[in-house]
Parts: C-alpha cells; sequence; structure tokens
C-alpha cells in the first residue's frame, strides 16, 4: 500500500469520525443560540471541503482509472455530496429559525408555515451525516485495494523484459 493511500485511508477515518462526533452533537446538544448553530454549520463545510480535497488528491493518481479507483472516486464523492447537504440543511435551519424569530416579533403578523421547519431541516441533516463513517471506511477500503492493485501492475511492468524488436520499418535504401 503506498504513501497516498495510506494519507488517504487515515484521512478518510478521520473525517468520519469527525461527522460521527458532529451527528452526535446535534443530537444530544441542539444548538440554541445563533452562533452554535453557525459552528456546526461550519463544521460540515470544513467535512465537505476535506472530503472534496481528498476526492482531488486521489483523482490525480494513477490508480483513480482501474474500476476500483473509479469505485473509490464515487465513494469519496458521496462522502462531499453529504457533507455539503448537511451543511445545507443546516444553514437552512439557521435561516428558517431567524424568519420564525423575525416574524414571531411583529405583532400584527400571522405566521406563515412554508416549507420544512429548522427540525426537520435538521433531521434530514442527522439522517445523511448519520451515513459519513460508513461512507468513509468503504471508500477508504476502495482507496486501499486500488493503489494495491496499481503498485502491482507498476512491478510487473517494471519486471516484464522487453519485447523483442520487430522487423525494421524504414523503407529499403536504394543503390
Amino acid at each position: 500500500m503506498g504513501d497516498g493511500s495510506t494519507t488517504i485511508s487515515l484521512n478518510l477515518a478521520s473525517l468520519g469520525k469527525d461527522a460521527a462526533a458532529l451527528c452526535t452533537t446535534l443530537r444530544s446538544e441542539p444548538a440554541t443560540t445563533w452562533s452554535h448553530q453557525a459552528l456546526d454549520i461550519m463544521t460540515a463545510q470544513d467535512l465537505a471541503k476535506r472530503a472534496l480535497f481528498l476526492f482531488l488528491h486521489f483523482s490525480a493518481q494513477p490508480a483513480c482509472v482501474l474500476p476500483e479507483g473509479r469505485q473509490a472516486l464515487a465513494h469519496l464523492g458521496h462522502v462531499a455530496e453529504s457533507a455539503q447537504v448537511v451543511s445545507s440543511e443546516l444553514a437552512a435551519a439557521l435561516a428558517r429559525k431567524a424568519e420564525n424569530a423575525r416574524v414571531a416579533a411583529l405583532r400584527s403578523a400571522k405566521p406563515i408555515f412554508i416549507g420544512p421547519s429548522p427540525a426537520q431541516h435538521i433531521a434530514v441533516a442527522l439522517d445523511l451525516l448519520a451515513k459519513v463513517p460508513a461512507q468513509c471506511t468503504e471508500g477508504a477500503k476502495w482507496v486501499s485495494t486500488a493503489e494495491r492493485l496499481q503498485t502491482a501492475r507498476d512491478r510487473a511492468a517494471s519486471t516484464t523484459p522487453p519485447l523483442p524488436a520487430s522487423a525494421p520499418t524504414a523503407p529499403p535504401r536504394r543503390h
């Protein structure tokens, strides 16, 4: 297993742990302050940024052209997508909470309920976030497999004797 694979696998494991920690935080400590909610959004955005960086890093490696490498890229893409959607849902919950507070502050305004509530946005985010650690684990397996196969191919190519020279391709000389 190459250094790139180890690095990506370790980073995926770390990303999965951080996603699980955010999930636990969202479930156990509902965000009651604006700043707490904003920090949760920033944490989700950081997860997405890290997942996209891993995607970019792996896509530059020769192993990504193997079927296993394409599978790894798909898993890395799913992790990035999930983290982006989690961030989006948490931001939507914050916006809805702010709108609800604005409407509640207007004495004559009647509340208008259009779209999901903040709690519904957070529930969607939690559902997606709960899947990220498993996606990271699966992605790490595919990255590792692709890297091992690429290393084996590279090793086989370097030990393969050159093919015998073929017939000359230059036209015969005239005297």
